[in-house]
Formats: structure tokens, C-alpha cells, sequence
């Protein structure tokens, strides 16, 4: 009996980890204001995207908690149902996790009206929409099941995924999520998009883990009058 009040106790850990920030809505991402601007969100899911986000002390503090949950899930349960489990709790410790617990709210958060679509790539580029969407409840929803479903894998092709984004009718301005380890060089990236930027879109960069190349999001930022942050902010 006291087994199953454990398994029963550490299970809802595990749900709570995993869905409470599917609940929270937020107008700002990682510092950044929600702007009436027409936003794109392009996100990295190339293969190092699964590697750790140290974050900042208040990510650590859950990474740490889940980690734990996730293992004792998996102790006591056994078998691939725990598993299953402790994987789901430990996967919200990646960069790509990372991106999720903060961009869904975000998303959620985003007022009606407002234009916006999410993209992500990795050897190709992967749109939840071709075309900017206008936020409702149904828009929001939908690119929100989009985000959470993204898996990491495959190379990390920064310039086609810039490029589709820059050249999406309307787009205003793009909100960049990578560890910023781009196949190429950033150098390449970084000459590609001074060429076909044309139209001054705005690039904000937000770098995840400690093997992030920051000053290549830095430099991509600021050279397309965007803000550079990193997920330990």
C-alpha cells in the first residue's frame, strides 16, 4: 500500500513538472516585451539541442528537482511505464526543453490581433504555418501543440532556417532560439543574412547552454538592430 501511495505521490511530481507551464501565459520572453511587431519564433531543434540547459539558478533548482522525480519514478515503478516516466521529466532539462517552458507561455500570452508564426529547423525547416497567423485562442493553441511536440535531431542549418523566416511575407521581426553552433561557421551565416536583410527585419538571438557561440548570436543581434540574451538571464 505505502508503494503504491509512492508511485502514486511521485507520479503526480511528474505531472506537474511536466504541464505547469503549459498553464502560465506571460507578455515577455526570456526579457524580451511581446511587441506589436509581426513575430516569427524559429527555433533550433538540430541534435545538440538535447544536450543540458544550465540555465539560470531558478532553471538549475528545477532541473535538479525533475532530474530526481524522474529517477525515482523510474526506480519505483521498473519497467518501461516508469521509464516512460522519468524520461518525461529529465527531457525538460535540455536547451530544447528550456525553449518550451518559456516559449509556450509566451505564445499563450500573446494578445489578439498580433501576427505571428513559429517555425523550427534542423537540416530543413519544419513551419507550423507557411503564413503569419493572427493570435486567437485556436492560432495560439495549435502552435502551442507544435512547440511541445518538437523532438531534437539532425544538423543545425541556421542559414536555411534564417533565410525561410526572413522571407515570410510580413515578418517584422524574428525571435532566434539556438545554442548557436550553426553547420557552416557563423561567419557563413553572418554574410548570408547581411545579403538578403534587406528589408531591416529585426533578429533577436537567445543563446541556451554553456557551449553556446555567443558571440555569433551576439553579432547576428546586433547587426540586425535585435537584443542578445542568454537563457542564464
Amino acid at each position: 500500500m505505502g508503494r503504491v501511495r509512492s508511485i502514486v505521490a511521485l507520479s503526480a511530481i511528474v505531472i506537474m513538472f511536466q504541464s505547469c507551464y503549459v498553464m502560465k501565459k506571460s507578455d515577455q520572453f526570456f526579457g524580451i516585451e511581446t511587441s506589436t511587431n509581426n513575430t516569427l519564433y524559429l527555433i533550433d531543434i538540430s541534435g545538440s539541442m538535447e544536450g543540458i540547459d544550465e540555465g539560470s539558478i531558478k532553471d538549475q533548482v528545477m532541473r535538479e528537482a525533475g532530474n530526481k522525480a524522474g529517477n525515482a519514478v523510474s526506480n519505483a515503478i521498473g519497467g518501461k511505464i516508469g521509464n516512460i516516466l522519468g524520461k518525461q521529466v529529465t527531457k525538460q532539462a535540455t536547451k530544447l526543453g528550456a525553449v518550451k517552458r518559456k516559449l509556450i507561455p509566451a505564445i499563450k500570452g500573446l494578445p489578439d490581433g498580433k501576427k505571428f508564426a513559429v517555425f523550427a529547423y534542423n537540416n530543413d525547416v519544419t513551419k507550423q504555418s507557411v503564413e503569419l497567423r493572427i493570435a486567437s485562442n485556436m492560432s495560439r493553441t495549435s502552435a502551442n501543440i507544435f512547440v511541445e511536440n518538437l523532438k531534437a535531431g539532425g544538423g543545425t542549418n541556421t542559414s536555411v532556417g534564417l533565410v525561410e523566416a526572413l522571407s515570410t511575407p510580413g515578418v517584422q521581426e524574428i525571435v532566434l532560439m539556438s545554442d548557436g553552433l550553426p553547420n557552416g561557421g557563423p561567419e557563413a551565416v553572418l554574410e548570408e543574412i547581411r545579403r538578403v536583410n534587406t528589408n531591416s527585419i529585426i533578429i533577436h538571438t537567445i543563446a541556451f547552454g554553456e557551449d553556446a557561440d555567443h558571440n555569433f548570436m551576439r553579432t547576428l543581434a546586433q547587426e540586425n538592430n535585435g537584443t542578445f540574451i542568454t537563457s542564464k538571464m
